[in-house]
């Protein structure tokens, strides 16, 4: 396997554990850099009362289940918060600049717009939550005690090999939403044939519990957030007996023309020459079966709403007054954002994330791992129609 080595990314490693002298001396260098920049007015502006104790509370048990690949969880879960408060900050891109020039003690070409912004915002958050963390030693010993079990050998579950969890790429374990049970080198891709798929695809979804995306893959966030722990080593081994879904297109033409053909396709979904037309129950047109199934359950609880409202118009985050919202329930806009995890996608979710925030607009955001528990995003609009 090519994948990296431990030690990686000193800079960001919470404990000195297995560290030599150079990375050791390298990590303390940082850690003394953003406790300076926890008396900067950048810190300042960007913290609000409560925070602290909120991005603790997050941060912990994260660091106790992901230890060094802690990060991206992190400032997943935190960055609608950083793009509220830039709307909240109400400064420019320029004046934010000066801000991050006056706590890094340097210029820095890392902020062009507002997506930059969102981004410096969200790892100051994870920088400050980790230096308060570490101060625990408590938290210490469970970050070493991680450090210790996932540098041991063990076998994957899904072709035997041995590996070792510290040493997988970031973005595979990011990815696969931190399973630790897979080497991600697997040599296991079937070639069937056409007429074998024909069951092999429907099994594939039987093993998720719902029908996956286009780009759905092991190491795909959006798809793997979805699926419990223990439905993810049979989901592997299905997409794998089909050959993946690369080879189903091959094979078919189309993702959704094989689910057609298959017969995976739910009520509701009409092949058409140029995709799939997802249909929900009370007959609003949707972009794909997630968007279905948000609307369906919206109708199932008797909750009006309407299908792509426009946005208010604004001079720099909507100009045109074109951008659309997913529903509108009575005054809050509800986001799918189901391509979570992909960059060129998640700078579209930060503009619409400012505009709602800016402009004063209650945002309901879902996420592909929200669709197996809507109750907990949407259960209050139902009681607010009662």
């Amino acid at each position: 396997m090519s994948y990296y080595r431990y030690p990686r990314n000193v800079h960001v490693y919470p404990v000195s554990l297995g560290l030599d002298h150079y990375q050791t001396q390298h990590r303390s260098e940082w850690l003394e850099a953003i406790s300076q920049r926890s008396r900067s007015s950048l810190h300042q502006m960007i913290l609000q009362p409560g925070d602290d104790a909120f991005d603790n509370a997050l941060l912990r048990p994260l660091l106790s289940r992901h230890g060094i690949f802690t990060q991206p969880f992190f400032c997943r879960a935190v960055r609608e918060r950083a793009a509220r408060r830039f709307s909240q900050m109400g400064i420019s891109v320029t004046d934010f600049r000066l801000l991050l020039f006056e706590a890094w003690g340097y210029e820095s070409n890392v902020v062009r717009n507002r997506h930059d912004v969102i981004l410096r915002i969200v790892d100051h958050l994870y920088e400050q939550a980790m230096l308060r963390a570490i101060s625990h030693r408590r938290v210490c010993r469970e970050i070493e005690d991680w450090l210790t079990t996932m540098g041991r050998s063990r076998s994957c579950h899904i072709c035997g090999q041995t590996f070792r969890v510290m040493d997988l790429p970031y973005w595979i374990y990011f990815g696969s939403d931190g399973y630790q049970d897979c080497c991600f080198g697997c040599r296991i891709l079937s070639s069937p044939r056409k007429a074998e798929m024909m069951s092999l695809i429907p099994a594939f979804i039987a093993s998720c519990g719902f029908v996956p995306r286009s780009d759905a893959s092991p190491i795909t966030y959006s798809f793997t957030s979805r699926l419990t722990t223990d439905k993810k080593p049979d989901a592997f081994r299905t997409y794998a007996n089909m050959g993946g879904i690369e080879h189903v297109k091959k094979k078919f033409g189309t993702w959704f023309r094989a689910l057609a053909e298959t017969g995976a396709l739910p009520e509701g979904a009409l092949p058409t020459v140029r995709g799939v037309r997802c249909l929900a129950q009370d007959g609003h047109a949707c972009h794909s079966l997630e968007e279905q199934r948000v609307d369906d359950w919206l109708s199932a609880h008797r909750i009006q709403h309407e299908r792509e409202p426009l946005y208010p118009a604004h001079p720099q985050l909507n100009p045109r007054g074109t951008r659309r919202a997913d529903w509108l329930v009575g005054d809050s806009y509800v986001e799918y954002f189901g391509l979570v995890g992909d960059p060129a996608y998640e700078r579209k979710l930060d503009e619409k994330t400012l505009l709602a925030h800016t402009c004063g607009i209650a945002l309901i955001s879902i996420y592909p791992s929200d669709l197996e528990q809507l109750e907990g995003k949407l259960g209050h609009l139902a009681r607010d129609c009662q």
